[in-house]
């Protein structure tokens, strides 16, 4: 080979390889709030507002909750009698905050489904800067006792807790995040420190491994949130793909209380001291879909089916009808309805979607879903059947003719004829020829028949 050709090559690759380098650091200082891969929201700028459009940060956190500690004083409360962080049995007592501990103030803890994985996003604020910052967020699957009060209390906690560490040294420099999850069985060498069980097992390095990022103030910031100031040093973020992390994978999780711990020193054996209290909050990798049936002039069977491994894959309904997943793993779904039954046509698929990254779109018979942790969906499908009718359905269908009653008749009122009188006769008289007056009795009932009357003439001849 050509020895000036192999020198020219060697020489291009030595120049190609510090210029990726020096591209990687610009970048980091060009874009210091470059978010987590698969996630907007940016958690390595080291403070809470949003540097790029269209992101997230702590001002407009997805289910963002704060936590606030009592304030600082004789008054604040700690973790005593040497608790450590795999005590259960642990001892809440009253006081101030050694000066070269880190005394903390408040927490926040947000979380969302973004491109198929959960993320979490921790931040804490401390009101000093003495010493080295060594934060644990605890987060449970139970709710814990009140820890706003002194005395002993036992903490609830489940095999697979989480326990997130995050630590550097010197009072700054760049975040060293750890994962670690309660053990309550198997061998021993699963834990990190005691060596016995139950406890925190082996750590593993979040940061090394890709799976999370993290930042500390270096100099003043505002929270808006609380209004207040925080000088440099005594604020610190982190968020974390948990689904890359191996915490969420194909079987339902969920987390629903979360509190802040400070150790003394970076060592894991070291005491707990101060420590903020829980708060609930509702980290889960599943959610719930359900199924109504309604139909119109009837009712019928009526079959689906489902994508996305949802179990059982197929189903029935009739009216009035339900069908719950409550354990839907964080992913991509959809419901159809079969051809309906000989007669039967679907009449409307309404549905709704509740929850930071939960969907639902209707198309015909298919509802398309893309479900995060802690959403609902919930649709109805409704149908109707079209009824031809016949002169028997028609006759039925139509109201019975109202029978009018007539008034009975009225009686006849009963007529009386009033007596004829008969007016005086008149007759003449038999030589005079001068009509004579004779009275008639007054009788009652049909008048008499008349009586037959003759006349005689007697002619005189002419002399």
């Amino acid at each position: 080979m050509d020895v000036s050709k192999l020198r020219r090559r060697s020489l291009r690759a030595g120049i190609a390889v510090p210029l990726s380098v020096a591209l990687l650091l610009l970048l980091a200082l060009v874009y210091p709030g470059l978010a987590l891969p698969g996630s907007t929201f940016e958690g390595s700028d080291g403070n809470l507002v949003v540097n790029t459009a269209g992101n997230t940060d702590w001002s407009n956190a997805p289910n963002r909750v704060r936590g606030d500690d009592v304030p600082s004083g004789t008054g604040d409360n700690a973790f005593g009698q040497g608790t450590k962080e795999d005590d259960e049995n642990v001892s809440v007592v009253t006081g101030s905050i050694p000066p070269n501990k880190s005394d903390l103030t408040r927490f926040y803890v947000a979380n969302e489904f973004a491109n198929n994985s959960n993320y979490l996003y921790l931040a804490w604020e401390r009101s000093n800067v003495l010493g080295s910052a060594n934060m644990d967020f605890e987060i449970n699957q139970k709710t814990q006792p009140n820890l706003t009060t002194t005395g002993p209390k036992t903490l609830n906690r489940t095999a697979g807790d989480l326990l997130i560490t995050f630590d550097f040294t010197n009072g700054g420099g760049n975040p060293v995040l750890g994962l670690l999850k309660w053990v309550t069985s198997g061998p021993t060498s699963q834990c990190f420190s005691r060596n016995a069980l139950p406890c925190w097992g082996n750590r593993v390095n979040l940061s090394a491994a890709g799976f999370a990022e993290g930042a500390v103030n270096t100099s003043t910031v505002d929270d808006p949130i609380a209004g207040v100031s925080l000088p440099g040093l005594t604020f610190g973020e982190a968020a974390v793909n948990l689904t890359a992390a191996g915490v969420f994978g194909s079987t339902c999780e969920a987390f629903a209380s979360a509190f802040l711990k400070s150790r003394s020193s970076a060592s894991f054996p070291a005491e707990v001291k101060d420590f903020v209290a829980p708060r609930p909050v509702s980290i889960s990798n599943c959610g719930t879909i359900t199924i109504h049936k309604i139909t119109e002039n009837g009712d019928s069977t009526f079959d689906y089916t489902t994508t996305g491994a949802l179990t059982p894959a197929t189903f029935s309904l009739s009216n009035g009808g339900t069908r719950t997943y409550s354990d839907v793993v964080a992913g991509s779904y959809s419901v159809t309805e079969s051809a309906p039954p000989a007669g039967w046509t679907l009449k409307s698929l309404e549905c709704t979607a509740t929850g930071d990254g939960t969907s639902v779109t209707p198309s015909d018979a298919t509802a398309s879903i893309t479900m995060a942790g802690g959403g609902t969906v919930d649709c109805t499908y409704t149908n109707h059947i079209n009824l031809k009718p016949t002169i028997a359905t028609k006759l039925s269908a139509e109201p019975a003719p109202t029978t009018r009653r007539m008034p009975a008749p009225r009686p006849s009122p009963t007529a009386t004829c009033p007596t004829p009188t008969r007016s005086p006769s008149t007759t003449r008289g038999p030589s005079t020829g001068r009509p004579s007056t004779a009275a008639t009795p007054t009788t009652t009932g049909p008048p008499a028949p008349a009586r037959a009357r003759s006349w005689s003439s007697t002619k005189t001849s002419p002399r």
